[in-house]
């Protein structure tokens, strides 16, 4: 069974040293990849949100946008200097962190190290992000929220090294020519964890035999696995670049449902949402469970992906339940997800 064709052409601790940062503004199994063009293979791939630096200064308000990342719900006009204060108050949080009273250089770079008490022995710590920003227009200023893994092993006595999850809220000014820390990082209590999860609002499922499900298996499976270019799959107008290196083997498909059922031949301009999921492995057998999110649209009597990683589309009602739902083979009747 051919698959449809394009029709057109472990990290280490950091002890007491700043990040680099400038104070100032700046189922069916796939695995053979030769054989693409010519097998029907179907799976699902969780949809991964990546947020780059601008995307963290609006993250108290939107999403991401572009047709292989989250879609931005509303875009705010920031400047140039905050949309800088997100890696302005991680190098802050971590100079602060690994101040001591003989070595406090870094620091200085951001405050005024006289008007504090520092320690003779600094903070290790590790795997420092943004965490959230919060901007006020008004008065220029942005409340950053930073992440880091700190060293401390009075968490639990006798537990060896331990690194809790901290957090430390940072105040930076944008009213001038560049940015100015607000105070000293304030730790803070972190986000707390959720409990119930959307319903999604996928109803129909989709065979992975069917045109929808030729095409979101053949994608992924040149997204995902380096054999074959997404290319032929996609629309004109798109261009999704496969994940290079490859971080996967193999796939196996447990789902693909849709918003709506795609006809088997259907009309030009004709679009569906779908969302799949996946087991995906590697060569060494290492594997993980993933969900996409697709547009599909219609064009000369066939499917394409017209963007990859779109927000979900959810149901009206509260969620029940946040069981995962087990993946199951691939046939003419999958598994919906929750």
């Amino acid at each position: 069974m051919k698959l449809p064709g394009k029709k057109h052409a472990p990290e280490q601790p950091t002890s007491a040293a700043a990040p680099d940062v400038e104070p100032v503004a700046q189922a069916a199994t796939w695995t053979n990849g030769s054989r693409l063009g010519s097998k029907g293979i179907s799976f699902l791939i969780v949809a991964a949100l990546v947020c780059g630096p601008v995307g963290l200064v609006l993250a108290a308000t939107s999403g991401g946008s572009s047709s292989a990342a989250p879609q931005e719900a509303k875009t705010e006009q920031v400047s140039p200097l905050q949309q800088s204060a997100g890696s302005f108050a991680a190098g802050y949080v971590g100079a602060w962190l690994g101040a001591t009273q003989d070595d406090s250089a870094a620091l200085g770079t951001y405050t005024d190290t006289n008007v504090q008490q520092l320690a003779k022995t600094g903070f290790e710590y590790r795997n420092v992000a943004v965490a959230s920003i919060v901007n006020d227009e008004n008065a220029q200023l942005s409340q950053v929220v930073v992440a880091a893994d700190v060293k401390d092993d009075t968490v639990e006595e006798g537990k060896g090294d331990q690194w809790p999850r901290r957090y430390f809220q940072v105040v930076v000014s944008a009213a001038g020519s560049k940015l100015v820390a607000v105070g000293l990082p304030s730790p803070v209590a972190g986000p707390a964890a959720g409990t119930d999860s959307p319903r999604l609002n996928y109803g129909d499922s989709i065979s992975s035999s069917s045109a929808a499900g030729k095409t979101v298996t053949a994608f992924l499976a040149a997204y995902l696995t380096g054999q074959g270019a997404t290319e032929p799959y996609t629309a004109p107008s798109t261009s999704i670049p496969a994940i290079s290196p490859a971080p996967y083997s193999d796939l196996t498909v447990s789902s693909i449902d849709g918003e709506t059922a795609p006809a088997e031949q259907p009309e030009d301009g004709a679009t569906v949402k779908v969302y799949a999921t996946v087991v995906a492995a590697n060569s060494v057998g290492q594997q993980a469970t993933s969900t996409y999110t697709l547009d599909l649209r219609a064009r000369a009597d066939r499917w394409e992906v017209a963007a990859l990683g779109t927000p979900p589309a959810l149901s009206d009602q509260t969620a029940t339940s946040t069981t995962t739902p087990t993946p199951s083979p691939t046939g003419d009747s999958p598994q919906k997800g929750n």
